[in-house]
This record gives structure tokens, C-alpha cells and sequence, in this order.
């Protein structure tokens, strides 16, 4: 009884082999195998994948904001900077320019008191 359930399955298998002369076999048409290309990393023995560390992590979210904050605080204070210097150029302008009217008024003043005395000495000589 083996013997007769056995008779399919050898045939089966024949069937599935595929033909068998030679000649049956060269006219049917084959396939290549497909090979598959898979990226290849090197691993060695004492390498295991390792998870990049938090610090790490941080810097490679964060460096481009933190520069932008860095450079755009840098950048606000330069224009502070600026701004404050003009004014304080403007401020010891018009400070040296109150000076000078000043001094200038106050030579003015001289020059008005000596051509009085000139003309008071010059005067005093001819009614003399």
C-alpha cells in the first residue's frame, strides 16, 4: 500500500523536475537567477551599533538656532552700540558749540568794553 501512494508522488516530483532528456531540457526556456544587491556594512567583532549621545544629538537640532540667536543679538547690539555713540557725538557738539557762542560772546564783550576806553582815553586827550 506504501508502494502505490508513493507511485504519485514519485511522478510528481518527475513532473515537477521537469523534463527528463536532455534534448527536452535544452529547448525549454530558462531563467536566470536574480541576484539581490544589498547594501553591505562592515561589522566587526567587538562593534556594536551604538546610539548617537544626547549632547551630540543636541547640537545637531540646535547649532543653526542658536547661532542665528547668537548672531542676531550680536547684530542688535552693534546698532545699539552706534546709536548711543552718535548721540553722544551729537551731545559734546552742541556742548562745544554752546562753548564757543559763549566765548565768543564774551570776547565780543572785551572788544566792546576796550574800544569804550579807547574812546574815552582819546577824549580825555583832546579836552586836555
Amino acid at each position: 500500500m506504501a508502494a502505490r501512494q508513493m507511485l504519485p508522488l514519485a511522478r510528481r516530483l518527475a513532473a515537477a523536475a521537469g523534463p527528463s532528456t536532455a534534448r527536452a531540457r535544452l529547448l525549454q526556456p530558462q531563467t536566470l537567477p536574480s541576484v539581490v544587491l544589498r547594501p553591505s556594512t562592515r561589522r566587526y567583532a567587538g562593534s556594536t551599533s551604538k546610539q548617537p549621545s544626547a549632547t551630540s544629538q543636541f547640537y545637531k537640532t540646535f547649532t543653526r538656532p542658536i547661532a542665528k540667536v547668537l548672531l542676531l543679538a550680536v547684530f542688535t547690539y552693534q546698532v545699539v552700540y552706534w546709536s548711543w555713540m552718535k548721540l553722544e557725538a551729537d551731545e559734546v557738539r552742541e556742548e562745544r558749540d554752546a562753548t564757543i557762542a559763549e566765548l565768543e560772546a564774551t570776547v565780543g564783550a572785551y572788544d566792546k568794553k576796550k574800544k569804550e576806553r579807547e574812546e574815552a582815553g582819546a577824549e580825555g586827550k583832546k579836552t586836555s
